[in-house]
Order: structure tokens, then C-alpha cells, then sequence
């Protein structure tokens, strides 16, 4: 075998070793075996020729980085990569859905209308139903007392913005015109 099979055998032994490295609590021994093997099979390609150098290192600079990438991605479903997230068997890596005191998912106040309760500027607290939430306003900062609808949730946050009057209105109620604001007659006001 000459150097270049030897570089080949060593290039895979590096990737076994970086699989090893993922998948067992070794503290990094595997780790630095690999890096050994790395520079290993790099040498022996270029002992063997220049051109076989070149591609070597060219074939380990474009593969590795997705090839680590790959063994992040798998890690947390390891057995090891559970037991160091401290997960339970079967339980999966995704984080658990914010709530607010309740319970109730943030996701399901999206569109509910609301009071501040104290100035957010940007954020304070709102009244939604029965509950003070935290929140944040999405532009321009919001006065206590304002009625507030919330547009969306964002890193856990929820984002209010302040109601229009014309969003203050029903829909199913009648609005008030020129014309049946003057038909009520002076004496319902109380002038003395």
C-alpha cells in the first residue's frame, strides 16, 4: 500500500474517530486522535504528490464542516446527548410552548383585544380576560388604560399594539351620525 491508500485509511479513521467523539463521553481523547489522523492522511497525500495533496485538503475542507454539522444535528438524540441534556428516554429537544399563569398557550391569545394596565414603553403589563401578562408594544409606546390588541408572539414575548377607534367600535353596533346626534333635543341635557 502506498501513501496515498495509507492517507485514504487514515481519513477514514479520522470521520470514525469524530463519530466516536459525538457519541461516546470520552473528553475529547477521540477528539484529539482525530485530529492526529487528520494531519496524518493531509502529510501522506502530499508525501505521495502534490496534486494528491490538493485534493486531500480540498475534499476535507468542503466535507467536514457537513459532516460536523450533521453530528451536531443528531447529537441531542443520542443516548449521550440525552443524558448531558438531562432528557428522558423518548422526550424530544424541542422547548416546551410558553404559557401564561393560567396556562393558556401564547399562541392562542394572537388576536384578542386587551387594556394596558400600566405604560408600556415598550413593555409593560396588559389586561387580557382575566389575566395581567407581560407584553411588549410594537411600535410606538402604549398609555395605561388603552385598549390593546395583540398581533403576535415573538421569542416568547407577546406583541401589542394600540387600538384604533374605529377597532373600538362593534361591528354589529350602530354609529352614530350627524344627523341622530342632532335629533335629541336639548332638554335630555341637563343645562341649568
Amino acid at each position: 500500500m502506498n501513501n496515498l491508500g495509507y492517507s485514504i485509511l487514515s481519513l477514514l479513521v479520522f470521520y470514525i474517530l469524530l463519530v466516536g467523539e459525538f457519541l461516546l463521553p470520552t473528553g475529547g481523547l477521540l477528539g484529539v486522535m482525530a485530529a492526529a489522523s487528520l494531519i496524518a492522511a493531509v502529510t501522506l497525500a502530499f508525501n505521495f504528490s502534490t496534486i494528491a495533496g490538493v485534493a486531500v485538503s480540498c475534499f476535507i475542507a468542503i466535507s467536514s464542516p457537513f459532516f460536523i454539522l450533521f453530528l451536531i444535528r443528531i447529537w441531542p438524540n443520542t443516548p449521550v446527548g440525552k443524558r448531558m441534556l438531562n432528557l428522558k428516554i423518548g422526550q424530544t429537544t424541542q422547548p416546551p410552548v410558553k404559557t401564561t399563569n393560567s396556562g393558556t398557550p401564547l399562541d392562542e391569545l394572537i388576536g384578542q383585544r386587551g387594556v394596558a394596565k400600566t405604560n408600556l414603553l415598550p413593555s409593560g403589563l396588559v389586561l387580557i380576560g382575566e389575566e395581567k401578562i407581560d407584553a411588549v408594544s410594537t411600535g410606538m409606546p402604549i398609555d395605561a388604560g388603552r385598549p390593546i390588541l395583540v398581533v403576535r408572539i415573538e421569542t416568547g414575548h407577546i406583541q401589542v399594539r394600540e387600538l384604533s377607534d374605529e377597532e373600538m367600535i362593534p361591528d354589529d353596533a350602530p354609529v352614530p351620525t350627524s344627523a341622530t346626534l342632532l335629533e335629541d333635543p336639548l332638554d335630555s341635557f341637563d343645562f341649568e
